[in-house]
């Protein structure tokens, strides 16, 4: 307990958290932008999907299998190898590739055809703390750009990292830089839904603008899953005791529209 308590009193974004939560009542609430997939699909080109870690795709995993159905081509760019989990045992090289694998293997059964790795390293995470590479948004848009040129839209984190994780927030501010000026529109994952099963994974401070009603894809997204096999605990512990559980209380997913600014 006294260690959770120090890692929270020492890290920045446990303040900067607790500011917005202590502050939203006097905001203004953020306006809604609503938007459909075929109005984002109207620009020619790939999706391409930036994401922090191996699994962060399963947090898109039924918008993926909407655009596999519709023959899109789908473009995975991830961060991290994953190597600052826990490693079981094993190397932290060793969970890498590992992990590595595990993410080729759900892309394939999401209908991703084209995965590359931005080759950051996973810091080690601590018992109550995680961290972004030792990298800043500024540097990590100005590798991305180039690799976002030319994309129909791009997926991302949301604003809130999900659960506050420092990786999913610098991705998150890299990308909106990355494709500022440009075209490009972005979709950010876990927008806000009242009522959802797990509210905690959500970013508060983003509208949903677009709803995926992603149960139709069940056996699909299941593979997915099934294809991370050492982070099955972390979901069944948060499904109910099940793969199937999470996958079934994640169905619903919604996404913040962030429009072309040039």
């Amino acid at each position: 307990m006294l260690g959770k308590l120090w890692y929270r009193l020492t890290d920045p974004l446990f303040y900067r958290k607790r500011l917005l939560q202590l502050s939203r009542p006097l905001r203004p609430r953020p306006r809604r932008r609503p938007v459909s997939l075929d109005e984002l699909l109207v620009r020619e080109g790939p999706v391409t999907v930036v994401i922090a870690h191996p699994d962060d795709e399963l947090f898109a995993s039924g918008l993926l299998c909407e655009l596999s159905e519709r023959d899109c081509e789908i473009r995975i760019l991830c961060l991290t190898r994953g190597e600052g989990g826990d490693t079981g045992g094993r190397t932290r090289e060793e969970l890498g590739r590992i992990r590595e694998a595990e993410l080729r293997a759900s892309a394939a059964a999401l209908g991703a055809t084209g995965i590359a790795f931005l080759n950051h390293v996973d810091p080690l995470g601590k018992a109550h703390r995680t961290y972004a590479p030792a990298v800043s948004a500024g540097a990590l848009a100005g590798q991305l750009a180039p690799l976002l040129q030319g994309a129909a839209f791009v997926i991302t984190h949301g604003s809130g990292g999900e659960y506050w994780h420092p990786a999913h927030i610098l991705l998150h501010r890299a990308v909106l830089l990355a494709v500022k000026g440009t075209p490009v529109p972005v979709l950010t994952i876990h927008a806000w839904q009242a009522g959802h099963a797990m509210s905690g994974l959500l970013n508060r401070e983003d509208p949903a603008d677009l709803i995926i009603e992603g149960g139709e894809h069940r056996e699909q997204r299941l593979a997915a899953f099934r294809a991370h096999r050492s982070q099955h605990d972390y979901f069944a512990a948060r499904g109910g005791g099940s793969l199937e559980g999470y996958v079934d209380r994640s169905a619903r997913e919604a996404y913040r529209y962030h429009p072309t600014k040039m």
